[in-house]
């Protein structure tokens, strides 16, 4: 048995409350369906990455190691959006690609260019109405479970 347990913690800049989930998928879910709700039509959910944003997919979220910090989540325009994923996968594709063959990527010119397709798509967002979107942020808390003794 693990000694910790993982809750999930959502918050939104509409409101003041605080919504907790026992496992990242549920509250993944939340998110995209608050987003939804909150959110102008037509508007593409984003993570915030070190490197800029990225599509909010399952993916995105969980391969992120985000223990001891936040996830925060915005809304860009779905075109935008488009074009940030297609250039992401064609990267992680000559990235795999490089990977079966034994090649260092940082050899490769085309891997250097989908990687600057990528930084251009991701400066290219449209962030006009950013004063109107609604952003989310997800946490993790780790909670250390009691163990129960025969007496308890």
């Amino acid at each position: 048995m693990k000694s910790t347990t993982n809750i999930f913690l959502v918050t939104n800049s509409s409101e003041d409350s605080i919504v907790a989930f026992s496992n990242v998928g549920t509250a993944l879910e939340f998110v995209r369906d608050s987003h939804g709700d909150l959110n102008s039509e037509g508007a593409a959910l984003m993570l915030e990455t070190a490197t800029g944003l990225v599509p909010a997919t399952n993916k995105a979220v969980k391969d992120r190691n985000f223990t001891g910090r936040t996830l925060r989540f915005t809304a860009t325009d779905a075109d935008g959006a488009n074009l940030v994923s297609a250039a992401q996968s064609k990267l992680d594709g000559a990235l795999q690609a490089c990977e079966l063959v034994g090649v260092d990527p940082a050899n490769v010119a085309m891997v250097g260019n989908l990687r600057a397709r990528v930084i251009e798509a991701q400066d290219n967002l449209d962030n006009s109405n950013a004063d109107e979107v609604v952003t989310f942020a997800l946490a993790i808390l780790p909670l250390h479970k009691r163990k129960h003794s025969k007496k308890s």
